[in-house]
């Protein structure tokens, strides 16, 4: 089974639990999924590093070895926490 994404990015829902709705939920050491609208890079995978204090900003270090990235909130990304946790 898969869910369909309000950006239509399909997703397996049995890999994921629920979107979340602030980055400031999150803490260092969970899994995520973020979405973006990019087709270049529609989806990016990693652990929290670190979360700004307002919920805005979001260390990322990615799976594969594909380092350590910052994302800003505003940029639209849709999240998920993964469940494989």
């Amino acid at each position: 089974m898969h869910i369909l994404n309000s950006r239509t990015y399909f997703i397996p829902s049995s890999s994921l639990r629920s979107e979340v709705s602030g980055w400031d939920q999150l803490k260092s050491g969970d899994t995520v999924v973020l979405l973006t609208s990019d087709r270049r890079n529609p989806r990016f995978t990693g652990r929290v590093d670190e979360i700004s204090q307002d919920g805005r900003y979001l260390w990322l270090i990615q799976n594969n070895g594909a380092g350590r990235r910052l994302f800003h909130r505003v940029e639209g990304y849709t999240t998920f926490l993964d469940s494989r946790d």
